[in-house]
């Protein structure tokens, strides 16, 4: 503790200097943190949305379907399917839906689609598109109408339709005619992802059947939300194993951009701060030097009267721990108070929504920083003093305590 008190005292001895190096480590790792955080929370946004409105925690499709989903390769019983998928721990909600890829035209323009068929209440409990409606855009089938249709903003605009404007559909019926029909546009709904907006819309199941004369109990995919995301590894095999007929797969699986986008935040941290660590090393071993510098006759006379290598290693090593404890303590807290803030009010960044939606990442971002995220760094700092002292340490017991006195 003596030598920790003398090594506390000798870091105030300069006051300017050492607050600025406390400051640099508190910017520095604030910087990297906050970075980290609102890399993770772009990359967590992303999977969330497209989970929630895309493609779900666990697709089911006949094995030959995805392949050129061809509109004959069904799941056959598909209401049976689903009653059974309910009843699996961890499963919160099921639905299904018929696909099909068709040509969408207006007076103005055509344009390629994939017309998706869903039960509305049902869909509602898996998928989130329907919070993706405005109150000024319509509504979300709530007519009793038939050939009712859900179209997206980006869409609308190149179609050049709005609310009960008409919308023709053509495409291949079950027995590969040519077949069509006219849809009345009910609502139009925007997501976070311009290309999923932009090649999708939806319409009720029953009307979609019943133009393809689809086989009665049948779907293409069935879709189903589980009560967390994280349940998808062990829920998964157990419905794999219900139906192995079918091709089952996971968010990971349908979208691996999403599974490497997870993996990748894993190592944000580890990077961003290492760089920094590394930065901020040179700023406080340059300091250190600095000091044993300055007190070359100082460190000689204490180890005159009989201060062993061992204590002169100890004190630098607490001024140079100080140093980068003290900054890093105040940088975690800043930006855990940023997380914290920013977490729960998003960080708006609609000023570039153009670009980011493109990609599929929100415009209103949560940053994220997890315990684990704290102790990796509070490890790197005390690595980071333990080897910034070694240097210092080595230049001051070079020193020959009757030459460093006459100095």
């Amino acid at each position: 503790m003596i030598i920790f008190r003398i090594a506390w005292r000798n870091i105030w001895r300069h006051k300017v200097r050492s607050s600025i190096v406390m400051f640099a480590v508190t910017v520095g790792l604030f910087g990297g943190l906050a970075s980290t955080a609102i890399m993770k929370g772009m990359v967590m946004d992303m999977v969330k949305n497209n989970i929630e409105n895309e493609v779900s925690d666990i697709q089911i499709h006949n094995p030959k379907y995805p392949a050129n989903n061809e509109i004959r390769y069904v799941i056959q019983n598909s209401s049976q399917v689903m009653d059974s998928i309910k009843k699996v721990d961890g499963v919160k909600a099921v639905c299904e839906r018929t696909k099909i890829q068709g040509m969408a035209s207006t007076a103005s323009k055509a344009t390629g689609v994939i017309v998706i068929g869903v039960e509305p209440e049902l869909e509602k409990k898996v998928t989130g598109i329907y919070r993706c409606l405005t109150d000024s855009a319509g509504t979300y089938f709530a007519s009793k109408h038939r050939n009712r249709m859900l179209i997206s903003e980006k869409l609308a605009k190149e179609l050049k339709v709005k609310i009960r404007s008409k919308v023709v559909i053509t495409f291949q019926d079950f027995d590969g005619n040519l077949t069509g029909a006219s849809f009345k546009v009910e609502g139009i709904f925007k997501t976070q992802n311009d290309l999923f907006d932009k090649q999708n819309v939806f319409v009720r199941k029953s009307d979609l059947d019943r133009i393809l004369d689809m086989p009665p109990n049948s779907a293409h995919e069935i879709a189903i939300l589980l009560n967390s995301n994280d349940e998808t590894y062990t829920v998964l095999p157990v419905i794999k194993k219900m139906f192995p007929q079918y091709l089952i797969e996971g968010w990971f699986d349908i979208n691996p951009y999403l599974e490497m986008s997870t993996s990748m935040t894993k190592y944000m941290l580890l990077i961003f701060m290492s760089i920094i660590m590394l930065a901020l090393g040179f700023v406080i071993v340059n300091t250190m030097l600095m000091v044993v510098l300055e007190r070359t006759r100082e460190l000689g006379m204490v180890m005159a009267i009989g201060m062993n290598k061992k204590k002169v290693f100890k004190m630098i090593f607490y001024e140079t721990s100080i140093l980068g404890s003290v900054g890093a303590l105040l940088g975690i807290v800043v930006s855990a108070l940023f997380a914290w803030y920013f977490g729960n009010n998003g960080l708006d960044i609609t000023s570039f929504s153009k670009g980011f939606e493109t990609f599929g990442y929100s415009t209103v971002i949560h940053p994220i920083l997890e315990t684990s995220d704290y102790i990796e760094v509070i490890v790197m700092v005390f690595f980071t003093g333990l080897i910034a002292s070694i240097f210092p340490t080595i230049r001051a017991l070079k020193m020959k305590p009757e030459e460093a006195i006459r100095e």
